[in-house]
């Protein structure tokens, strides 16, 4: 059962009056206004960490036209590996099957039978170099696919660390243009050397396009990594993010803040809490 605010009486099931029936103090109301006054205090801070928090998330998507043009094409590598890097055409007896080089392909050459067809090929003795050659284009596809869900990825995770995503993001979409560089290669070499009747193979211009939208991501990231994170922060925000971590940690007791726990501007300096920093509204991170 509860104890009395007041004497610490304990009271009991037949207690069902609002006075302590050991001290007389209403137990609903006693010292109603502090423990008002904590609640704000617990109230500013709170709302003041979660403004913070929401508004570097916010800054970190759409804080300025660079980073709004980083979010929107941050798709764009998965959308131009829709177009063929080329495409090459099998026909055997009782078999004939046509595969474009591009995201498409990609998902056929896992999901349709293709890679089981082509890998038993690869130890025929007139066409199993072609066949090899054709299994390596699709694995170097797969990687160019791999690092374009990498920069879609990273960019919906900027807001855990601003920095370290967009690192991250330069380092995907460089691979991406190497990845890419090598498969428009081998397309080129693939269709050059192949002289069987077995394997039709044809070129693409899809494979430039890729490395086109990897090379705009690289280049954003870039700029977005030098110029760094511009947050604007709610006046007195940081002050109160600050006080809460004195708090968590010992060094202040929550009774003892002011409230609010932010003072006005115009409240003289010896009135602050000069172990807390004075909010300087932006941050760069």
């Amino acid at each position: 059962m509860a104890n009395c605010p007041k004497c610490n009486h304990e009271l009991r099931l037949i207690d069902w009056k609002p006075e302590c029936p050991n001290c007389g103090v209403n137990v609903l109301y006693y010292d109603f206004e502090e423990r008002f006054y904590m609640d704000a205090k617990g109230a500013e801070i709170d709302a003041a960490k979660i403004r913070v928090k929401w508004t570097r998330v916010k800054a970190s998507f759409i804080g300025s036209k660079l980073l709004v043009a980083r979010l929107v094409l941050c798709v764009l590598p998965l959308v131009a590996l829709l177009i063929s890097f080329g495409s090459f055409k099998i026909v055997v007896p009782l078999f004939e099957k046509k595969m474009p080089m591009s995201l498409i392909g990609l998902f056929a050459f896992f999901g349709g039978g293709a890679q089981d067809f082509l890998t038993a090929l690869k130890s025929a003795e007139a066409v199993g170099v072609y066949a090899k050659h054709a299994v390596n284009i699709f694995y170097g596809l797969s990687a160019v696919t791999a690092a374009a869900v990498l920069v879609l990825i990273f960019q919906l995770l900027c807001f855990i660390s601003f920095r370290k995503m967009t690192i991250l993001l330069v380092v995907s979409s460089g691979f991406g243009i190497i990845a890419a560089a090598r498969s428009v290669i081998a397309v080129y070499v693939f269709s050059k050397v192949t002289t069987s009747a077995i394997f039709t193979v044809s070129n693409g211009y899809g494979g430039f396009v890729v490395i086109f939208s990897f090379v705009i991501i690289f280049a954003l990231n870039v700029a977005a990594l030098k110029k760094g994170l511009d947050v604007q922060y709610r006046e007195g925000d940081l002050y109160r993010v600050e006080i809460a971590r004195k708090v968590k940690r010992g060094e202040i007791k929550l009774e003892d803040l002011p409230q609010p726990v932010y003072p006005p501007i115009d409240t003289p300096a010896d009135q602050r809490l000069d172990s807390a920093p004075a909010d300087g509204g932006s941050t760069h991170g």
